[in-house]
């Protein structure tokens, strides 16, 4: 089965992605609202008897990151992976994704390539083939900044589909409790 684990927008960030305006390239295909999200860890192939020692591992690891992270998106879009990824940086998340990736490679091991580094960022539309230059620029830069507060991570299955992939949460492992400066 397909995984990876993630943590999704909130409502009203949602809401005001949605107005974003990216207009009509051709050979550019958006994703649905439904699956906007911030990958911590792409875990691909996972044999089914695996997704619950995972969500086993998950569940304490994200528990000692005290919560809620908060997550900014922006200063603006942004192209990257050869100019067919059209994306929004995400930060904010970087010890959140050391502390999943921590407790899952002892279960799924690292990738037989060198797996890049945590690159925190939400995927807003994939070109198909080769875009112009035009409207690579037209879309590349579009101001938007949201800070939204990460209360959980989700290990997802993802499906593919006719209208894109379908995913399903699997397990939701909550952030810790927010230390207090003094208390104790």
């Amino acid at each position: 089965m397909r995984t990876f684990v993630a943590v999704w927008p909130d409502e009203a960030t949602r809401r005001r992605l949605a107005e974003l305006d990216l207009g009509r390239a051709q050979n550019l295909r958006l994703v649905v609202p439904s699956a906007w999200h911030i990958t911590l860890r792409f875990l691909g192939d996972v044999d089914e008897d695996l997704l619950a020692p995972l969500g086993d591992a998950l569940v304490p690891a994200v528990a000692s990151v005290p919560g809620p992270v908060e997550c900014r998106l922006g200063p603006g879009t942004d192209w990257f992976t050869g100019d067919r990824v059209l994306q929004l940086p995400a930060f904010g998340l970087e010890e959140l994704a050391g502390a999943v990736r921590a407790a899952t490679v002892p279960l799924v091991g690292e990738p037989e390539d060198d797996e890049p580094p945590f690159n925190g960022h939400l995927t807003l539309a994939r070109a198909r083939g080769r875009l112009g230059a035009t409207a690579q620029a037209e879309l590349a830069a579009i101001p938007f900044e949201a800070v939204f507060d990460v209360t959980h991570v989700d290990l997802v299955a993802s499906e593919p589909g006719p209208s894109g992939h379908r995913y399903t949460t699997l397990v939701r492992a909550p952030l810790g409790p927010r230390v207090t400066p003094g208390a104790g």
